[in-house]
Formats: C-alpha cells, sequence, structure tokens
C-alpha cells in the first residue's frame, strides 16, 4: 500500500494552522491587554477608596470627642466662643417636634 501526500497540500494544511494559531494569539493577547488595564484601573480605585476609608475612620474617631464639638460648633456654626459651656444634640430634630399651636397646648396644660 503506497500513500503518499500531496505538499501542496500539506503546506497549505500547516499555513492555515498557522493563520488559525495567530489569530487566536491575537484574540488572547487583546484580551490579556485588557484585563491588564482594567485591573490598574481597579488598583488606582482600590487605592484612592482604601484612603478615603482611613480618613473617614479617623473623622469618625474624632467625632465623639470634646474639641471635635467644640471645633465643629465655632467653625460651622459659629454658635460659641473657646470658653462657652458645650453640649452637643444627639437629635436635632426633637427641638422642632412641636408646631407653635401644639406647643401652645402643651404650655397651657403644663401651666393648669
Amino acid at each position: 500500500m503506497r500513500s503518499t501526500m500531496n505538499y501542496r497540500r500539506f503546506f497549505w494544511i500547516v499555513g492555515l494552522m498557522g493563520v488559525v494559531f495567530l489569530a487566536l494569539h491575537w484574540i488572547l493577547s487583546s484580551r490579556l491587554g485588557a484585563g491588564r488595564q482594567e485591573e490598574s484601573t481597579m488598583t488606582v480605585t482600590l487605592n484612592r477608596l482604601e484612603e478615603e476609608n482611613k480618613a473617614m475612620e479617623a473623622e469618625l474617631r474624632l467625632v465623639d470627642t470634646e474639641d471635635y464639638i467644640v471645633s465643629s460648633a465655632m467653625t460651622n456654626y459659629a454658635f460659641m466662643n473657646k470658653n462657652d459651656l458645650r453640649f452637643q444634640f444627639v437629635n436635632p430634630e426633637a427641638l422642632y417636634a412641636y408646631t407653635e399651636s401644639e406647643l401652645k397646648i402643651l404650655m397651657d396644660e403644663m401651666a393648669d
């Protein structure tokens, strides 16, 4: 039995395999490049968010301190001077819980 192979067909198949290989290589390389770019962007975003988180945690640790209350009242609201008596409303909405008519009724009830 004689088996022969046509060289032209052989080189054509090898060439076709080479083209398919190069096409797949190009597709995978471009996906890899896009993935690296996305990873770089996500790393920058992660670093920025970690810095913001650290700043917020530091501010959160300071919120209940007396110095924060004083500086907040002085800078944001101009409510107090350096040696004034200090207090902080935990629920400032409670100050406005009654309308004027409800407050008048309450005061009249308390007067009786």
